[in-house]
């Protein structure tokens, strides 16, 4: 498990001089062969943060075929992964570079301005995976191979190994920043009209209402609602497509108003995280307590991996998933 991790850095490692090279001959080429780059380094990176979450197993025997049709995937499937970056508060400045290195016009004027009187932000990176973020990654990635708390996801309340997330159009993901708090959590922002708002949350389980919808030519809007799960859970009715069921939930706190709504093609990487200095509900997704009880802060990356509609072959079917979608 520990090779597989550093035989991804020495790969990535090994062919950042040659980009260098190629950049110093010919700076249109390598201008191109940046987005390449950039997934080649994801993909390196990711590879050696999933540690020895990734378990290796003979592959199965094949079944006997029965005659039975094979299910085909669901064409209105997009495919995320994410990963949670843990950076030492000791690196603010490296990472208020990595925020003016990104592109942030991903979102309108004023809702970045909204987002940020909450301690909110988001942004596309461009180009190269910034040094920060790649560094902390490689840390991850050593760190899971060596550290039982840091291969289980445990070493703080954020859990930084890489998921990869199925989501049908338009359907809630839960994309979970923090798990359950034991210490209650007062968080206050600002509404939309200027107002200061504020509650106090007793065992706070703090995620993002994830939804992802194809957009056609490799694209996909991702949406994202902060929410706070908390307190006791009680008994609530749940209506599905197949009826009512009782369901045992918990209450939560949504924050519709701050939602992040970005459109995204396929290997580009939007980034999520608090404000500099972390304030209000920045604060509170984005920072993290370790066992050691250090003080860290959290950056989201979520990454488009796939779609499967095509807006040329299937303009019909693309529709229908929008339409879906807005259930």
């Amino acid at each position: 498990m520990v090779h597989s991790g550093l035989r991804s850095h020495c790969l990535l490692l090994a062919f950042l001089p040659a980009f260098h090279r190629r950049w110093a001959v010919d700076p249109a080429r390598a201008v191109i062969r940046s987005g390449a780059l950039l997934r080649l380094m994801w993909m390196a990176l990711l590879a050696g943060a999933a540690g020895c979450a990734q378990w290796k197993t003979q592959p199965p025997a094949p079944a006997p075929n029965k005659g039975l049709p094979t299910a085909s995937a669901q064409p209105d499937v997009v495919t995320l992964e994410t990963v949670l970056v843990r950076i030492p508060s000791d690196a603010e400045g490296e990472l208020a570079r990595v925020w003016m290195a990104s592109d942030e016009s991903v979102l309108g004027i004023a809702q970045r301005r909204l987002l940020a009187r909450n301690g909110l932000r988001a942004g596309l990176l461009i180009g190269e995976i910034p040094t920060l973020l790649r560094d902390q990654l490689q840390r991850t990635g050593s760190r899971q191979a060596t550290d039982a708390m840091e291969g289980a996801g445990l070493a703080a309340d954020v859990d930084n190994r890489m998921h990869r997330l199925q989501c049908r159009a338009g359907k809630r993901k839960e994309l979970v920043v923090r798990r359950s708090l034991t210490a209650p959590l007062t968080v206050v922002g600002v509404s939309p009209d200027g107002s200061l708002v504020g509650d106090t949350f007793r065992q706070p389980r703090i995620l993002f209402d994830l939804r992802a919808t194809p957009m056609g030519g490799r694209q996909a809007r991702i949406r994202l609602i902060p929410e706070i799960e908390h307190g006791d859970a009680r008994q609530t009715f749940v209506a599905s497509e197949v009826g009512i069921r009782p369901s045992l939930e918990r209450p939560r706190r949504t924050w519709e108003a701050l939602e992040i709504d970005a459109i995204l093609r396929e290997d580009q990487i939007l980034m999520i995280g608090a404000t500099l200095p972390p304030k209000a509900l920045g604060k509170a997704f984005f920072t993290t307590i370790t066992a050691d009880k250090a003080t860290e802060h959290v950056v989201l990356l979520v990454r488009l991996t796939a779609t499967r509609i095509d807006e040329l072959f299937a303009p019909e079917q693309l529709a229908q998933v929008k339409s879906l979608a807005e259930r």
